[in-house]
């Protein structure tokens, strides 16, 4: 199981990572920062990510 960690942590050096406007737990306040994790992006999909780059980004992550 992936942690709340290694998402947000991907989500920081994910070469395909686009903020999804909709993504849920957002508030609506203009100043707060927009969280990046792989659940905020817009290819992140049931859990998984739709263009195969979770993996190979984690992967390249435990190399450094």
């Amino acid at each position: 199981m992936v942690s709340k960690m290694q998402l947000h942590t991907v989500g920081e050096t994910c070469p395909g990572y686009v903020y999804n406007e909709g993504s849920f737990g957002v508030n609506s306040m203009e100043t707060e920062e927009k969280l990046v994790s792989c659940e905020t992006c817009i290819h992140w999909e049931k859990g998984k990510c739709n263009i195969g780059l979770f993996d190979k980004v984690l992967t390249d992550l435990d190399q450094t």
